[in-house]
Order: structure tokens, then C-alpha cells, then sequence
């Protein structure tokens, strides 16, 4: 009785060690249902989207114009910032760290001010501290352009991200974060104006519908901007410019966040890509930028190598860019750091997962 209860047990932990050494991988006959459910989907979809799309392309060129862009740099320092944030998925709390970097082109220079954590209880939900890291890290973003702008020299100053902060920001986080990042955005903005600097926030990846709600045609479409504009713009081209915040408040009636800036903000889109599948981008650009506009987007165009996007914008996005593997990498060196020193690594526990 008892050899047979351990050869049993035997072939158990044998089926498990095979099990625990095949390569992890979704189950097949799921990957063929979710792969036939994409395709028709999509398709359908895009069957819907395509019938609709000339009523609302005819709307749209009815109410506001385009502009060819050349293709000359008249700015001659310029400089690109972005930030970056990851999570550190502990055991015990919340745990992020935020970073913000300058690239300056032509001469390639770096700056980034002192890196930031973010620690907070599970008493947070998930969105809650989602939200703080999100307002945190655009604080960031704008407080190292500013220390960056009065130390150095600048004659153009590309934000990666919005200058037209929507609706959701005026709600999210902490009262503390968002008042921090509306004096962070108006402290940049006043350093520019005064200093003759010319800044312009370039956001990539856009699902904002700013233009289809100032252009009053939410009725006809549930397309983003960004989407319908790719259909309408050529390589080299502009939309003229309009206000984000007369967009929300013709949608709302309300723009809490963007009252508080101290500046006007108007937004284009423009198409610095000749490939079909990337979406134009927004760019929003202070009141004092107006009469700057055909320099600007002629800088952003002559420079727009990789997927339409300025170089400075791109340099500064790839070098502050914070991964889940280099977390990890510094993770690995944490546990045998805190078995040293407190003879266990149970301390730095990881959520589940979390590190793959």
C-alpha cells in the first residue's frame, strides 16, 4: 500500500515539473476564436465608419480650413521634454517613480532634475493612485522645463503633451496635485511670454474630439478627431486653429481646468507622416504663439523623421523612457540588498504576476 501511494505521488510531481517547463502560452483554440473575432469585428466597423465618413468630411471642410506647410528651421536651440513613470508593484503599498528629461538639440545636451517616488497605502483604490501618478508626473514634466529655460538658453521649447488640459483633470488625484501642476503650467507659460521663447505641447497620441465638438458635429460622429483627420489631411498639411476650451464649453458648458490657465490655448492638427496608419497629431500652442504659427509647424515638419513626430520630441521620449524590465532589473538587485541586511527578502514581496 505504501509503494503505491509513493509511485503516485511520484507521477504528480513528474506531470507537475512538465507542466512548470513548457513555454507559457495562451491556448490555441482561444487564440483562433479571439483571432476570428478581431478580424470580423474590426471589419465591420470599419464597414460602418466607411459609409459615414463623407457626410462628416464634407462638414468638415465647410468649417474650417487647411494650410500646406514648408518645410524650413528657423529656430535654432531647441529643446524637447518629456516624463516618464512606471510602477514598482510591491506587496506591501503603492510604490511609482516618476522621471522628466531635456533634449536639446543641436548639440544633443541632457538635463533631468532629481527623479521622484510615489508611495502611497491600498487604502488608494487603483484609479485614485493612477490619477496622482498621472498629475505628478506632468508636474514634473513642466517644473524641469522651467528650471531648464531660465539655466540655459532656448529659442524653442517642444512639450510632449497637452497644453489643453480637458475635463478629467479637473477631478482627478489630489486638490494638492492639480493645483500644483495648473502653477507648474502657468509658471512655464509666463517664463516663455517674457523671455520671447516660443513652446508648443505636441500630443501623439490623441482620442480627443476638440474639433468635432468646436465644429458642433458630436450629432454625425462618434470618431475622434485625430481619426477623421487622417482621412483629410495630406502629408504637409495643417488644420487652422481653434480653442479646446470653447470646444468643452459648447460640450459641457464647463472648463474647469483650462479656466485656470493663465493663457489661451488654441490647438491644430497637422500630418507630418506619409503613412496611412498614423494619425495626424495636435498641437496646442499659448495665445502668444499665433503669429509664430507657419515657423513652428514648419520646425516640426522638417524634423518629423520618425513616425511624424519632431526630433527633440522623440529623443527626449526614447532617453526618459522608464520599462517594466528595467524596474525589474533593479528589483533583482533589491531582494539579496534586504536579506543582507534584514536576513529576509519577504520585506520587498512583489504582487503576483506583476514581474513576467
Amino acid at each position: 500500500m505504501i509503494t503505491h501511494h509513493t509511485h503516485i505521488k511520484k507521477e504528480q510531481n513528474t506531470l507537475k515539473s512538465d507542466l512548470l517547463k513548457e513555454t507559457r502560452m495562451t491556448y490555441p483554440h482561444l487564440c483562433l476564436a479571439l483571432r476570428n473575432m478581431i478580424l470580423n469585428e474590426v471589419s465591420k466597423d470599419v464597414n460602418s465608419d466607411f459609409l459615414k465618413l463623407p457626410q462628416v468630411v464634407s462638414a468638415i471642410k465647410r468649417k474650417i480650413a487647411f494650410y500646406s506647410i514648408d518645410r524650413k528651421v528657423v529656430y535654432d536651440i531647441v529643446a524637447g521634454i518629456d516624463a516618464g513613470s512606471q510602477r514598482v508593484p510591491l506587496a506591501s503599498r503603492w510604490f511609482a517613480i516618476i522621471a522628466a528629461l531635456v533634449y536639446q538639440l543641436p548639440n544633443a545636451k541632457r538635463y533631468f532634475t532629481k527623479p521622484e517616488a510615489i508611495r502611497l497605502p491600498y487604502s488608494f483604490s487603483d484609479e485614485k493612485f493612477h490619477e496622482i501618478v498621472s498629475l505628478r508626473r506632468e508636474t514634473k514634466l513642466f517644473e524641469t522645463a522651467t528650471r531648464f529655460v531660465t539655466k540655459n538658453k532656448v529659442d524653442l521649447v517642444l512639450i510632449d503633451g497637452p497644453l489643453a488640459f480637458g475635463n478629467w483633470w479637473a477631478n482627478k488625484g489630489e486638490k494638492q496635485d492639480r493645483q500644483a501642476l495648473i502653477s507648474s503650467i502657468n509658471l512655464l507659460l509666463k517664463l516663455c511670454a517674457k523671455e520671447g521663447i516660443a513652446i508648443a505641447g505636441i500630443v501623439k497620441r490623441t482620442t480627443a474630439r476638440y474639433l468635432i465638438n468646436y465644429l458642433e458635429l458630436q450629432q454625425i460622429t462618434h470618431l475622434p478627431d485625430s481619426f477623421v483627420l487622417l482621412q483629410m489631411l495630406k502629408p504637409g498639411e495643417r488644420t487652422d486653429v481653434f480653442s479646446p476650451r470653447d470646444a468643452l464649453q459648447r460640450m459641457v458648458r464647463a472648463a474647469p481646468f483650462m479656466d485656470l490657465i493663465n493663457h489661451t490655448i488654441y490647438s491644430f492638427y497637422t500630418r507630418l507622416s506619409s503613412n496611412h496608419l498614423l494619425p495626424p497629431i495636435r498641437i496646442d500652442i499659448p495665445e502668444f504663439m499665433l503669429d509664430s504659427l507657419d515657423n513652428l509647424t514648419s520646425y516640426c515638419y522638417s524634423t518629423a523623421i520618425n513616425k511624424g513626430i519632431p526630433l527633440p520630441i522623440v529623443k527626449a521620449d526614447e532617453e526618459v523612457r522608464v520599462t517594466k524590465k528595467f524596474v525589474y532589473e533593479i528589483y533583482s538587485e533589491l531582494i539579496p540588498r534586504l536579506e543582507k541586511r534584514f536576513g529576509t527578502s519577504s520585506m520587498a514581496a512583489s504582487v503576483w504576476g506583476e514581474f513576467k
